[in-house]
């Protein structure tokens, strides 16, 4: 008789209990918020960084592109590029360039307006990205 006795008082202790927790949960669900910061948390370990794109390895195509293009840049019938740390100058005719004219420039016999000049080429030649070549193919 004892153990029936405490049988039911250990199963209305375990239901008071459960009906207690169930009260507490239904009071106060629980949610989790979505912002962005809290994404940008959970997905920050498998973005990549700016310095990781920047430092992509270089591939055979851009070696490629590298060595095939030259930028040229056109200014008052004269075509100026830079080949080899060799800085060419050459006469255009129309829209084309005459290879045959083509010669390194010599910056020790220029004056002052000159030398700023060929200065201001080749900050325009050098600048900008090494894989700056998308256009419209025109």
């Amino acid at each position: 008789m004892e153990y029936f006795v405490g049988s039911v008082v250990t199963l209305v202790i375990v239901m008071a209990i459960g009906l207690i927790f169930r009260r507490a949960q239904a009071d106060t669900p629980i949610t989790i918020s979505y912002s962005q910061s809290y994404i940008h948390q959970l997905m920050y370990p498998y973005i990549f960084t700016n310095e990781e794109i920047k430092a992509a390895r270089p591939t055979q195509a851009s070696k490629h592109a590298g060595d095939v293009y030259i930028r040229i840049l056109i200014i008052d019938g004269f075509a100026y590029w830079i080949r080899n740390n060799v800085f060419y100058v050459a006469d255009v005719e129309g829209e084309e360039v005459l290879k045959e004219t083509a010669k390194q420039v010599d910056t020790m016999a220029m004056d002052k307006v000159q030398l700023e000049k060929m200065m201001f080429i080749v900050s325009k030649l050098t600048e900008g990205k090494a894989d700056d070549s998308w256009n419209a193919g025109q």
